[in-house]
């Protein structure tokens, strides 16, 4: 499948070009409509008709054309348009930008040295790792990448630090002991 936006070849079960990030759209197929990969309901429009099935070719899409044999007031002067929802431009809008998972490993990670260190950094870190995985399969928009990027990395350097510190604090706990107990 090529991307529509900059001509990339990507694979057939990724929904998000591997090169620009943008949504890919399947030949026959509503952007807006689009379920889940795996999900089942919808099906595949590649699908090849069986012999006995007519082939007709596709029809370009006339959206505010009233239908045959049609006698309004003004028949062909007046065609009413259908009201158009925000909403599903939206969507579209959406599928662009960082995802969920992206943000929220960023976030874990630079407030744990604050916070609960290892215990938000290493989750932060395991996030973002999935979602780097996920921008590199093309399953996440490429928009996420830097978040994902900062959460994973910021997540290794605070969890190697707290475990540096936590043997630091170890040996001198163990030293001063240790001389307290010389006579």
């Amino acid at each position: 499948m090529f991307c529509t936006q900059c001509g990339t070849a990507n694979s057939e079960q990724v929904m998000f070009c591997t090169n620009c990030s943008a949504p890919l759209v399947r030949p026959g197929e509503d952007p807006r409509t689009r379920s889940l990969p795996g999900s089942g309901q919808n099906p595949s429009p590649h699908a090849t008709p069986s012999s006995s099935q007519q082939q007709n070719p596709q029809q370009p899409y006339q959206p505010y054309q009233p239908y045959p044999g049609y006698r309004g007031a003004s028949s062909q002067s007046q065609v009413y348009q259908p009201y158009q929802s925000s909403y599903a431009n939206q969507m579209i809008a959406q599928q662009g930008s960082a995802s969920g998972r992206a943000i929220a490993s960023m976030i874990m990670s630079i407030i744990s040295p604050f916070t609960c260190g290892p215990f938000l950094s290493i989750p932060g870190l395991i996030l973002g790792k999935m979602e780097m995985n996920a921008i590199r399969d093309g399953q996440a928009p490429r928009a996420g990448e830097a978040f994902a990027k900062l959460g994973f990395y910021l997540g290794i350097v605070v969890t190697a630090l707290f475990c540096l510190g936590g043997i630091a604090w170890f040996f001198l706990v163990a030293i001063g002991r240790a001389f307290a107990s010389i006579p």
